[in-house]
């Protein structure tokens, strides 16, 4: 049985990410009326907002190293949630690394809600069950 195109299109942005290629995977596949949150806080009210935000910290760094890891799909609901574990070099030289729950509603083969989780939020959705049931959310 063929993959359905929103497990294809969920794999295409997660193949982009692991390349490094975070603006190419946000610009193709969020919603220009997609809203973004970070541990519960309205990060971005629409695609143009969120890309300001992020566009200056992702073209600082001179490499991206993806890795996304635990990806799991509900494909009846067109809901996907992932662990980010992408690393990148800023300007300085110095490595980071990124550790942080991605989860994403969407609609019509576009991200329409994402909501990402770190520290401590991250922690609680974890232990909540986000990585194997994504459509129970809150």
């Amino acid at each position: 049985m063929a993959e359905q195109a929103f497990v294809k299109k969920v794999k295409a942005q997660i193949a982009l990410l692991n390349e490094g290629k975070p603006l190419e995977a946000f610009d193709q596949f969020f919603s220009a009326k997609g809203v973004m949150f970070a541990n519960g806080v309205m990060f971005a009210k629409n695609a143009a907002e969120g890309r300001q935000k992020q566009e200056p910290y992702i073209n600082s760094a001179t490499s991206i190293f993806g890795n996304v890891v635990d990806l799991v799909v509900s494909e009846e609901n067109e809901i996907c949630a992932f662990r980010n574990r992408t690393s990148f070099v800023a300007s300085d030289g110095e490595r980071h690394q990124i550790d942080g729950v991605c989860w994403q509603r969407w609609q019509s083969g576009k991200i329409v809600e994402e909501r990402y989780f770190d520290g401590d939020e991250m922690h609680r959705m974890l232990n909540n069950g986000i990585l194997t049931s994504p459509e129970k959310i809150e």
